[in-house]
């Protein structure tokens, strides 16, 4: 198999659910926010925005609206990942609104999961439930949706390789 840096990065990732509360340089979250917007998106249109969450009491919140996940108030950093679906929807209509946002906002989360990996720390990717509570929770303006929050910090875990069902088995080539 051949093998690159980004290779390994995708390869060698994993979900850490267990951080340490050690502050991470302004730095280098800030490059983890230059990969979130460096993500693929339809039309160019960076339907999205993103908030940083290091305030301890509201991160306490975001853990309990997200069902109590503990990761989410370990964390040093939380970043929160909203759509704009009306951004998306202004070039799109409907399939904007409701899709192409969606996708853009998973590509950038992606990007962070991948550039977080890189840089050593751990992080995972908790998906958005309670969307109003969250909302309310971070004061977010009418036109963000909430989609994804990822904890980032150095891992105090190792977790193991998740199975796969494998490739072969859930695709089909059509020739």
């Amino acid at each position: 198999m051949k093998t690159s840096p980004v290779l390994q990065c995708i390869f060698n990732r994993r979900s850490v659910r267990k951080l340490k509360a050690d502050t991470l340089p302004k730095e280098d979250v800030e490059l983890m926010l230059a990969c979130l917007e460096a993500a693929p998106n339809a039309g160019n249109l960076q339907p999205w925005s993103f908030y940083v969450v290091t305030n301890q009491a509201v991160k306490d919140e975001l853990c309990q609206l997200s069902f109590n996940q503990e990761v989410v108030k370990q964390a040093p950093v939380v970043f929160v990942v909203c759509a704009k679906p009306e951004i998306s929807a202004t070039q799109y209509g409907e399939a904007g609104r409701n899709l192409f946002c969606l996708q853009d906002t998973a590509a950038a989360v992606q990007n962070l999961l991948l550039a977080a990996a890189s840089m050593d720390y751990g992080a995972v990717w908790i998906g958005v439930i309670k969307e109003k509570e969250i909302a309310d929770c971070l004061h977010l303006a009418q036109d963000e949706r909430p989609v994804a929050i990822i904890p980032v910090g150095c891992a105090n875990e190792e977790p193991c390789q998740a199975e796969r069902v494998g490739w072969k088995k859930i695709t089909k080539w059509i020739e």
